[in-house]
């Protein structure tokens, strides 16, 4: 069986959990771990996690890290967004019990989709009939706040654990800036971290997609990143 289910997403090797800015997210960031690291140990940990936020507070980024920690420590793992599920079809499911890790994305986009719906239902009741798999659901709101059509379904999400992910400060939005621009290569003061945050939008999807533009046009104009040079580049 291969390590990786092949979807129409690519995990990225930058995306793990060394450059994600913990805040108050610990207790969420640990028990993620956790559950890869002691997937073959005797100690019990929930087979089921589902947890939640705002769109842009970084649950791709903790999926995404968790397949690319699973990989590391030779685990079969799937990630899967219910973006895409127009492209895709339901019998992708079947089967995905026998992984190690499954993570699915967005499930909340499921909303209009009886039959992907009931897909996810018996998936749930063969990962843990099969007792094997790690399966862990990110979505945009509490399980009692999700726009769905089976009440089942938000039944068998409740047969694990719960998170909130809380957002950052403004520090701490800071500083996930500046790591990422790091990694690129660039030397970002938090002078100018502080005016991206305060004059673009405030989630972080957005100000990396600023940042993507602020590495392009420093690499071709051999600029540094100033406050000058970003409110040019960024026409701010």
């Amino acid at each position: 069986m291969s390590k990786q289910l092949s979807l129409p997403v690519s995990l990225k090797d930058e995306v793990t959990f060394d450059n994600f800015i913990v805040g108050e997210n610990q207790q969420l960031v640990s028990h993620l771990q956790q559950l890869i690291f002691n997937q073959d140990n005797a100690q019990p940990l929930p087979w089921l996690t589902y947890f939640f936020a705002e769109t842009g507070l970084g649950k791709s980024h903790l999926l995404f890290s968790m397949c690319y920690l699973a990989e590391q420590q030779n685990k079969s793992c799937v990630y899967l967004s219910f973006k895409d599920k127009d492209y895709l079809a339901v019998e992708m499911l079947e089967g995905l019990e026998l992984y190690d890790l499954v993570c699915f994305d967005d499930v909340e986009l499921v909303e209009d989709e009886l039959e992907w719906q009931v897909a996810l239902f018996d998936l749930i009741n063969r990962v843990k009939e099969h007792g094997h798999s790690r399966l862990v659901v990110a979505g945009r709101y509490g399980l009692q706040a999700l726009p769905l059509q089976l009440p089942d379904l938000v039944s068998r999400l409740s047969w694990g654990v719960s998170f909130r992910l809380a957002p950052l400060e403004d520090a701490e939005r800071c500083d996930a800036i500046i790591i990422r621009a790091e990694q690129r290569g660039l030397s970002m003061s938090m002078e100018v971290a502080r005016f991206l945050i305060n004059h673009l939008q405030r989630d972080l999807p957005a100000l990396m997609q600023s940042l993507d533009k602020l590495d392009e046009f420093s690499l071709q104009q051999q600029r540094k990143l100033t406050i000058p040079f970003v409110k040019s580049t960024l026409k701010l």
